[in-house]
């Protein structure tokens, strides 16, 4: 496959379906992480993008706190951050994950001129992205180095 782009334009127009159910798993209540210890983050499994690799996402919807959203005020975001969305993909083989379809999935989720508010958390096997969205679920930009460490927690 070419690049990320033109992978999340195949996305959105041969597998829209997909694409919505992966968005209504964001918004449901059980994506909302709980202190709960035996609480796991809802799962979907991805269609095939073209030959790519069959993809699974973890979604995890977690609260914004005061201190993160006078951070992101600080930054200069006029909009207030709700929550911060993680999804983390992995290959259903168990090999490591095409970053390059993992992402196309994302940019393909979140409006095209809000890719920027979306960061790359390091992984070793599987590719974990992350962003703040406001109360209606519309990104919110934020700095890359609020997350820094998040993959060690």
């Amino acid at each position: 496959m070419t690049n990320t782009r033109e992978i999340a334009h195949q996305i959105r127009t041969t597998h829209a379906d997909a694409l919505e159910r992966f968005d209504a798993v964001i918004h449901h209540p059980r994506s909302l992480a709980r202190p709960n210890p035996t609480w796991r983050p809802p799962t979907r499994e991805l269609p095939r993008v073209g030959n790519g690799p069959s993809l699974k996402v973890a979604i995890t919807r977690r609260r914004v706190g005061p201190r993160a959203q006078a951070r992101i005020k600080g930054f200069g975001e006029s909009h207030v951050p709700a929550y911060l969305i993680e999804v983390r993909f992995t290959d259903v083989t168990g090999y490591t994950v095409d970053r390059d379809v993992a992402e196309a999935w994302v940019r393909a989720l979140v409006p095209a001129d809000m890719a920027g508010a979306v960061h790359e958390v390091y992984s070793p096997t599987g590719a974990t992205f992350v962003w703040l969205v406001d109360g209606t679920f519309t990104p919110v930009y934020s700095p890359a180095s609020m997350f820094e460490g998040i993959a060690a927690a």
